[in-house]
């Protein structure tokens, strides 16, 4: 039978994953003993690890502990206008969203990394802790580093974000590949005033790319009033802007970048676009 680590604290977390390494298996919100574990690794149940398993809200700002399990993300999260648990639920379906925790999640080699695109949209900081010390980082920064590699030990805490609007709607869409690994996902937030669109931010994460910013579809859309018309040209433009800061001149990734985009846009201003 594979022995259980439960961690009390995040200091008797971070060691055993200094220990482990990319051996671990986090579980969180499950009983471990009826979770199936992959062959070779070290199961850590960091359910009982407090200081990573609350959302906090107050009147600026969310913190999300990384112990979550997708599930509650797609119930509890709070601040965002909805996004983070409409990017939860699509990311990871029923049958496994109460298996999947936050932390997991926040791996480049998971394949539910996408949930990395709204948290780059929301402006999120990333508190990371390894046994040496702990530190906060932006989104972005956390992209890079986690991309190349963190300290040893090191692994995200808390997700912090500003409170968004309540004027501001959001959206999030995600396409995976027909065959092999990969996915892409797009991520938006702007206001409609009456119809047309205004300050809008797009994140888009390819098949090449970390979630990025794509300022030229935006600049495309806003004050552009909600159309099929404006949607396609943004989405266009979005997979050209993406495939030339990831070097991509890959045909299937364009599509893939569009559908993405178009969808989550769609989203957005559905209700709004003349029939």
């Amino acid at each position: 039978m594979t022995a259980i680590q439960s961690p009390r604290t995040i200091g008797d977390l971070v060691k055993l994953v200094a220990k482990h390494g990319k051996k671990s298996h986090f579980v969180s919100g499950v009983d471990p003993a009826n979770d199936r574990i992959p062959t070779g690794k070290v199961v850590i149940n960091i359910g009982g690890v407090g200081a990573i398993n609350e959302i906090e809200v107050a009147k600026d700002k969310t913190v999300i502990g990384t112990g979550l399990n997708l599930g509650r993300l797609a119930r509890d999260a709070d601040g965002e206008n909805g996004l983070l648990r409409q990017a939860a639920s699509l990311i990871a379906n029923p049958l496994v969203r109460n298996r999947v925790t936050f932390l997991e999640a926040m791996d480049p080699d998971s394949p539910y990394f996408d949930i990395t695109t709204p948290l780059a949209l929301l402006g999120s900081k990333v508190r990371l802790q390894s046994p040496t010390g702990k530190r906060t980082v932006s989104m972005q920064d956390y992209l890079e580093g986690v991309t190349n590699g963190l300290k040893k030990g090191e692994i995200p805490v808390q997700i912090e974000f500003p409170r968004l609007p309540g004027v501001e709607r959001v959206g999030f869409f995600r396409v995976a590949r027909m065959s092999g690994k990969g996915s892409v996902s797009a991520a938006a937030r702007m206001k409609l005033i009456r119809n047309v669109s205004k300050d809008p931010e797009i994140v888009v994460s390819s098949l090449t790319l970390v979630p990025f910013r794509t300022k030229l579809a935006e600049k495309e859309i806003h004050g552009q009033a909600a159309s099929e018309a404006a949607i396609k040209r943004a989405s266009e433009i979005a997979a050209t802007e993406i495939l030339e800061l990831g070097g991509s001149k890959n045909a299937y990734e364009r599509s893939l970048i569009e559908i993405a985009v178009a969808r989550t846009l769609r989203s957005i201003m559905e209700g709004s676009i003349p029939p």
